[in-house]
């Protein structure tokens, strides 16, 4: 990876014939790789790619995730935090956005998730997987879900009141 240029955005997708993410700079594809780190992450989804691949139900490359380059430790530091960590999937066919995948009903209510400081695009098992670090949870109505403090969950939640 020698001719990325680290001042200037990635944008990585799932190579569906080489089964590998395929990494592109500036227009041109610079790699291509089974893992990478980012940060200051972008989830995009491009809506004429989607609308094609909805009609024609054929797969094309429409969406990715947009950021810089990181290392390895960079993202391993910032995970530490697991409250703001999720993997992240995308469905051309059911879903309009990246969402967090939850294992729980992602298609009846799905979260979408448009942005994140740090993420890791790996391939585990064959599949294109993607964890998400700070990532920012959309609401479909309401729009950011702020993220809440310490104090204002523990104003909100009672003591519990031991009988033994």
């Amino acid at each position: 990876m020698s001719c990325i240029n680290y001042d200037k955005r990635l944008y990585v997708y799932w190579n569906l014939h080489k089964q590998t993410w395929s990494v592109r700079q500036s227009g041109l594809i610079v790699a291509h790789t089974s893992v990478i780190y980012l940060k200051d992450c972008r989830f995009l989804v491009g809506k004429a790619g989607q609308a094609r691949v909805r009609s024609e139900g054929k797969k094309n490359v429409h969406a990715g995730v947009s950021g810089y380059l990181a290392m390895n430790a960079e993202f391993c530091n910032a995970s530490d935090n697991k409250d703001r960590d999720c993997f992240v999937m995308y469905n051309p066919y059911k879903h309009d956005t990246f969402i967090q995948r939850t294992g729980v009903c992602d298609d009846k209510y799905p979260i979408p998730v448009t942005e994140s400081g740090w993420a890791k695009l790996y391939r585990l098992c064959g599949k294109p997987t993607v964890r998400a670090v700070n990532h920012k949870v959309h609401d479909r109505i309401y729009g950011v879900i702020p993220t809440p403090t310490v104090e204002a969950v523990q104003q909100k939640v009672p003591e519990v009141v031991s009988i033994m």
